[in-house]
């Protein structure tokens, strides 16, 4: 009895492993996808208020990002799949100050058609990281 106790807790574990196996593989083909995608994208014009020399790392004590102004827009709810790769890695992603995780981000974010988005990527030892862009689209890709 005992013997079979063990038997069915070692496939138990072996079965527990291969779907954790499976988890991670199926996470690494997301963001591998998500990856290779983004090397496709054109890259996006660079903003004419910015230079990247006027621009200067500072540090970050408060993390509530305000969101910026809204436009009217015809108002359409859309859902875009946002893809965040910018910044080094466990940096904090927020879209018009609220929180969506960490980077590298790729997940799904519904705005209203028209309504501007400001993207800020805020790493633990380094200066913020800030992209607009408008709700638009099915895809928006932040690099």
């Amino acid at each position: 009895m005992m013997r079979a106790t063990v038997e069915r807790a070692s496939k138990a574990a072996q079965l527990l492993g291969g779907v954790l196996c499976a988890g991670l593989g199926l996470r690494l083909m997301t963001l591998a996808i998500g990856e290779a995608q983004a090397r496709r994208a054109p890259a996006p014009a660079p903003e004419p208020t910015a230079t990247p020399a006027a621009v200067q790392p500072s540090r970050v004590r408060d993390r509530r990002v305000p969101a910026p102004e809204r436009v009217k827009g015809d108002g359409t709810p859309l859902r875009l799949t946002l893809s965040v790769m910018a910044g080094p890695e466990h940096s904090e992603v927020y879209v018009n100050g609220s929180h969506l995780g960490s980077s590298p981000y790729l997940g799904d974010y519904t705005c209203k058609q028209g309504e501007p988005l400001r993207i800020e990527v805020v790493p633990s030892h380094e200066g913020l990281i800030t992209r607009s862009a408008t709700c638009e689209g099915t895809t928006l890709w932040i690099r």
